[in-house]
């Protein structure tokens, strides 16, 4: 039977071996000629000693980078570009990058090693647009974002993105990202957005504004048009009324003359029935107008304008969010509970 100690010797003999292996296949970094001709547009902007001073940092922070010290690599690149822009240890410090993971600071890396354009030179132009272009196909993704709310603050993940009304768009890391909006007198707006490497999504942000409004029950000229109508009624009613008392003495008058001589000639009924029909109809207007002005009193009371905020729009129990990518177009759903 076999020793243990055996086995173990074995394993670590094989894993000193594989990591030998790992340090002769991993991929060099590709280490830019820095000093060039000399005549490049970055060799106008620095000063001799500068550039000196960031070639030495330059050729350290390449040798760490082949022994696969990739931290320390990226510290002296950067050390190196504080002293002089140049897109070539830009290039590197983009490959370390890349290495660490870091791929949103190495494409951020390339994008500004970009703005030399044809000073890079044919074939340096040509690897950092590839370069670039896998990483926002295989690595990166992108969220755009349209606001409609001028002078409105949009974040990214907490951090400011850009203001005003309009459309943003910037690359991010795969994954899910959060977006708000904001602005003094308004609802805040939040949207979360998921998505995948090579991926586009794309968020709306519609704000709702937040102010005080006055409110009524009704209509404000309702309450008021039935206290109207009431005083109308009451009105007839006090016409009917007049009438009644002008009949009445019609009818007296008319008993009067008709016995000035001891004999009555006929009892003039019809003039005191036509004198009650009318006082009843008068009472009953009064009654009905009495009732309606009371009504619409009390409707105009209980109809008094009342300030209160504006709400938000409720969000949406399913939320949809469009995502792009260069084979398909998709949506992505968010539901809540």
């Amino acid at each position: 039977m076999e020793s243990p100690t055996r086995y173990l010797l074995i394993r670590a003999v094989a894993a000193a071996g594989l990591a030998a292996l790992a340090l002769v296949l991993a991929p060099p970094a590709a280490r830019a000629e820095v000093p060039r001709t000399g005549g490049e547009p970055w060799h106008q902007q620095s000063t001799a000693d500068a550039r000196q001073h960031a070639q030495t940092l330059f050729a350290q922070a390449f040798d760490k980078h082949q022994q696969l010290l990739r931290g320390d690599a990226m510290e002296l690149y950067e050390q190196a570009l504080a002293l002089w822009d140049n897109p070539d240890i830009r290039w590197n410090l983009a490959l370390v990058l890349e290495d660490l993971g870091q791929y949103l600071r190495a494409h951020q890396q390339l994008e500004r090693a970009l703005r030399w354009d044809a000073a890079l030179g044919a074939e340096r132009l040509r690897e950092v647009q590839d370069r670039m272009r896998a990483l926002e196909t295989q690595r990166l993704a992108r969220i755009e974002a349209d606001s409609d709310e001028p002078g409105a603050e949009i974040k990214l993940d907490g951090q400011t993105w850009f203001r005003g009304a309009g459309t943003q768009s910037t690359l991010v890391l795969p994954g899910e990202h959060y977006i708000s909006a904001s602005k003094a007198g308004y609802f805040p707006v939040t949207r979360s957005v998921s998505v995948t490497a090579g991926q586009t999504a794309r968020a709306a942000l519609s704000m709702d504004e937040d102010r005080l409004i006055d409110t009524r029950r009704w209509t404000a000229w309702k309450p008021w048009a039935v206290v109207a109508a009431g005083v109308a009624v009451a009105a007839v009613g006090a016409g009917l009324e007049r009438r009644t008392f002008a009949d009445r003495r019609a009818a007296a008058d008319a008993l009067a003359r008709g016995c000035n001589t001891g004999r009555c000639k006929s009892n003039p009924s019809d003039i005191y029935d036509r004198a009650k029909l009318e006082n009843g109809l008068a009472i009953g207007a009064f009654a009905v107008g009495g009732t309606a002005v009371a009504v619409g009193l009390t409707l105009a009371w209980l109809n008094q304008s009342r300030a209160h905020r504006t709400e938000a729009r409720a969000p949406s129990r399913i939320e949809l969010t469009p995502i792009l990518s260069p084979h398909q177009a998709e949506l992505s759903a968010l539901v809540r509970f």
